[in-house]
């Protein structure tokens, strides 16, 4: 990659999430592959919230479940939608319950195009402080900005064992 990212040496903290309860699609792809879900499956998921009445609780999340950056090497990509409880069944998507997540995290400010870049940087930082991997990496859209994608504010965040 030949894209120049700058961030504080330090640019992770640990956290742990609160569970929560999502309206979720669920699929297995690759990194090739991954931009057919974008944005469609993000305003489906809202179309389907409103028509069942449920109440938003959060931004969309992308849950990614063994991704190792091998753009052919399929994974687990789980697309979800926050809610307060979940309503009458879907016939599209499913209700989950996500437990606490501890994890390192960090908010970027900037567009998606940065990512290849970004997560080199962060996963150098990651194992550089002899952390290991639990397998997931969520990435929550706070602010998205399709015209002016260096709006866009996502927070990443790389699970812990």
């Amino acid at each position: 990659m030949t894209t120049q990212l700058t961030m504080p040496e330090n640019a992770l903290s640990e956290k742990e999430t609160l569970p929560f309860t999502a309206l979720t699609f669920t699929t297995r792809t690759t990194l090739q592959t991954l931009s057919q879900y974008a944005p469609s499956v993000a305003m489906e998921l809202y179309k389907e919230a409103s028509l069942l009445n449920l109440d938003v609780a959060g931004p969309i999340q992308w849950i990614y479940t063994d991704a190792t950056g091998d753009e052919t090497k399929e994974f687990q990509l789980e697309i979800v939608l926050p809610i307060n409880q979940p309503g009458e069944l879907s016939d599209r998507f499913s209700y989950q319950v996500f437990p606490a997540f501890r994890c390192l995290s960090y908010t970027h400010t900037g567009p998606w195009s940065d990512f290849g870049a970004l997560y080199d940087a962060l996963f150098g930082q990651f194992h550089g402080g002899g952390h290991q991997t639990d397998g997931r990496v969520r990435e929550v859209y706070s602010v998205v900005d399709l015209e002016h994608m260096e709006r866009c504010v996502t927070e990443i965040q790389i699970g812990l064992v």
